[in-house]
């Protein structure tokens, strides 16, 4: 998904893939379905990386890494992001807007699938490939229906949240409610698509992020400001 996006970034801002254990060239690790060891994970690498201002963005299950990584950062002492995107899944502390499926039978899970379009029709037509692929997808979704932020410090990181404006799950009050879990301020953004319009407004998304990051780092935002990008 976040492949394309190295060729609509201007040269100075690298982009760094998260390749999560259990899939791609770590698919021979074992699965990991909990938020707070994939984001320790996560915060281990960034620890190690060069120092430099950085961003993070999470789409769906990943706005929940990026969330807890930020909040084990700040934990550690470590340098914090200039900007967290929350994108595609509502603010971490709100209750679930939908009954979880992790553990629901074959048919029910696929039919959440295909309501959120996660997967492709063809994938889903495949027997084969399907069964190798459900292991993950079910790690995956009890990861973030079983994740539970504790009580903490509010994060000192601006957030902007971005979302689909026909996604049936998250909508604009949940992403509005990025606002509580910081003290450093959050924009909202609103795009053309479902669940998945990192791929469908995929252009619109990285013009508005570069914009986001270039505000960052200029004057980190200190305010609520409800935007539409559509």
């Amino acid at each position: 998904m976040f492949r394309p996006w190295r060729n609509l970034f201007p040269a100075e801002i690298a982009l760094c893939g998260v390749e999560y254990p259990g899939r791609g060239t770590r698919m021979s690790e074992p699965t990991v379905d909990r938020i707070e060891t994939l984001a320790s994970e996560f915060a281990d690498a960034l620890t190690e990386a060069p120092p430099g201002p950085y961003a993070l963005f999470g789409h769906s299950m990943g706005a929940l890494v990026a969330f807890e990584a930020s909040h084990q950062l700040a934990t550690r002492g470590a340098p914090l992001p200039i900007l967290m995107v929350a994108s595609g899944h509502g603010a971490a502390s709100l209750p679930r807007a939908s009954a979880a499926v992790h553990d629901a039978p074959d048919p029910k899970f696929l039919a959440r699938l295909r309501e959120l379009n996660a997967t492709s029709a063809e994938i889903l037509a495949m027997p084969d490939l399907l069964e190798l692929m459900m292991p993950i997808l079910r790690s995956d979704f009890r990861a973030a229906e079983t994740y539970a932020p504790p009580r903490r410090p509010k994060l000192e990181v601006p957030i902007a949240a971005y979302g689909g404006l026909a996604d049936a799950d998250v909508g604009r009050d949940q992403l509005v409610a990025w606002k509580n879990e910081t003290t450093g301020g959050c924009i909202v953004r609103m795009f053309p698509g479902d669940h998945f319009f990192l791929r469908s407004a995929a252009v619109r998304v990285v013009t508005m992020l570069v914009r986001d990051l270039t505000e960052a780092l200029r004057i980190p935002p200190v305010r609520l400001s409800i935007t539409d990008s559509s």
